[in-house]
């Protein structure tokens, strides 16, 4: 049989996207799947797949390495003290789980109800512009947050992000693409700085949502702030072996006992924030086997510094 046989219908083109991105990029790590076995029942499985080349580049066929646990598994079954972090960590996530489940339904609901009152509406005639235009506002933001809980529903169910080799400061660079017309309306200016690094290995879905959501943390710290501006800048750190992508901006900072808590869920400190937001950004920046760093800039605002190891 072929491997594609193995795999539960259901994944089938999860299965195809993952051998497209292997195709293309020489190696995809850390896919997981649910395969059928000898005796009908179902294994959950984590695939790495490395693609065979012949001399002129052409892809001749796929090498895959099967484990039934994952990376972080093998590590808490080796080390007593990872073991219980990484007890805890689960235990965690599974709170988030449950909750984000129970709630799922409730959100789902209303914003369906908001696409199709605004899908109706946008079919109209004769509508005058200003109301066409709020109402395309209203469904492209309505679409957007049910992305954000379907996002958050993947990653609540797997907590394992399909890493593939990627350039760090391309994933920076459409993040900003996707929050740019928020940033010229709040008046706040943007300075890049991408040096040449290794391409790592990180799943681009999940690390536009960090870097997105690390952006606009920073724009609402600079409500308020004239000339506000967010650096974002990356590049290859030489001493430490590591790839970074830094996010700063030159707002009113941070106060020593807010960073004691940043990452806990439901910790915020702003009005109509979840406190999920840092929470998830660590749990992704984690499975990436990178960390995430927040300090106070020299220039007086916050600073995020994303570190990857794992260069393809």
């Amino acid at each position: 049989k072929t491997a594609a046989a193995l795999v539960l219908p259901k994944d089938l083109g999860e299965f195809s996207e993952m051998a497209e991105l292997a195709a293309r990029n020489g190696v995809v790590r850390n896919c997981r799947f649910y395969m059928l076995t000898a005796y009908k029942s179902i294994a959950r499985l984590f695939l790495t797949a490395q693609a065979l080349k012949d001399e002129a580049g052409a892809v001749n066929g796929f090498c895959l390495y099967l484990s039934p646990v994952s990376p972080d598994e093998w590590s808490a079954l080796k080390d007593p003290h990872i073991f219980k972090n990484a007890a805890r960590k689960l235990g965690r996530l599974t709170s988030i789980g449950q909750l984000t489940s129970m709630f799922a339904h409730d959100i789902k609901n209303p914003l369906h109800v908001i696409l199709s009152t605004s899908e109706l509406l946008r079919a109209q005639e004769g509508q005058p512009e200003a109301v066409r235009t709020g109402v395309e506002l209203i469904e492209r933001n309505a679409r957007r947050a049910s992305k954000i809980v379907k996002t958050l529903l993947d990653f609540s169910r797997s907590g394992m992000c399909r890493l593939e080799p990627y350039p760090v400061a391309d994933a920076a660079e459409y993040a900003l693409e996707l929050i740019d017309s928020s940033l010229k309306a709040a008046r706040v200016r943007v300075e890049k700085k991408f040096e040449k690094a290794p391409k790592v290995f990180l799943d681009p879905h999940y690390m536009h949502s960090v870097i997105y959501n690390l952006v606009n943390n920073a724009a609402q710290a600079l409500e308020g702030v004239r000339d506000g501006c967010i650096k974002i800048s990356s590049g290859w750190l030489e001493t430490e072996k590591e790839v970074f992508l830094t996010i700063s901006d030159n707002g009113p900072g941070l106060e020593p006992a807010m960073l004691e808590n940043l990452f806990q869920p439901f910790f915020t400190t702003k009005d109509s924030g979840t406190g999920l937001g840092l929470y998830l950004a660590r749990q992704i920046i984690d499975e990436h086997g990178g960390r995430i760093i927040v300090a106070s800039s020299p220039e007086g605002g916050a600073l995020v510094s994303l570190r990857f190891s794992k260069t393809a």
